[in-house]
């Protein structure tokens, strides 16, 4: 219990660290982001196992696709890509201070959970302006948190945009973070999160977007499958 209150509390004045030095020296944040994540990390006893790094696309952007199960997914996909990278963030954090500063003067994408127009367009804005500065775009097409760990159903945003700029999609599997940092508890827990980087997949290359979008789902849930299955 203890020692939990502490991770939290070195979590927390991390964080303000790294807002600040976010804010102070943004022509590098992508660069903080990765350090920031990587730390977090090391202070949370949370160890990454990657493998596939050599299917990240090199000098152009990417769409990252990830699986969200925990708290933490956004620092693990950082850490274990170590590319330049944004994400998508709901509208309602650009409201706190400091951090709500970070994602905006960052260039990270706000999204209006409850105006579907309003966040494609803004999804549309941002998103051309990262591209176009080689900056990846990290997406969890679930769109909300996995409470029991499967993947839930695929939105169609990070596949429209692959398609319409011609970038590969690469799948993301995070595995074994949602018992690092369980839902709905402030528990962090020291282990290892495995992560896979697949190989890219390219939306023109299927019949209909239905199909792709079927396709990385399917990848990633054998991923998942075998890792949940018992030993």
């Amino acid at each position: 219990m203890i020692i939990n209150a502490v991770k939290i509390v070195l979590i927390f004045l991390w964080l303000i660290i790294g807002v600040v030095l976010a804010l102070v020296f943004l022509p590098i944040h992508s660069w903080i982001m990765i350090i920031w994540s990587e730390v977090a990390l090391v202070v949370t006893g949370i160890r990454l196992e990657v493998s596939g790094r050599n299917h990240l696309p090199r000098g152009k952007p990417c769409i990252l696709v990830i699986n969200h199960e925990s708290a933490l997914d956004i620092p693990v996909a950082v850490a274990a890509t170590r590319i330049p990278v944004r994400f998508m963030a709901k509208k309602e954090l650009y409201r706190f201070p400091f951090f709500g500063w970070v994602l905006k003067w960052g260039g990270h994408i706000p999204i209006d959970r409850k105006n579907r127009q309003k966040a494609i367009q803004a999804i549309e804005k941002v998103s051309g302006k990262l591209i176009r500065r080689n900056i990846s775009i990290i997406v969890s097409p679930e769109g909300t948190r996995s409470s029991s760990g499967r993947i839930l159903p695929f939105k169609k945003g990070a596949f429209r945009l692959a398609r319409s700029y011609k970038l590969p999609l690469v799948p993301v599997i995070l595995m074994g973070s949602r018992y690092c940092v369980p839902n709905k508890t402030f528990r962090i827990r020291s282990g290892i999160v495995k992560v896979v980087i697949e190989k890219p997949v390219y939306p023109e290359h299927y019949e209909n977007l239905e199909e792709c979008i079927h396709f990385v789902r399917n990848l990633m849930i054998r991923y998942k499958d075998d890792y949940e299955k018992p030993v």
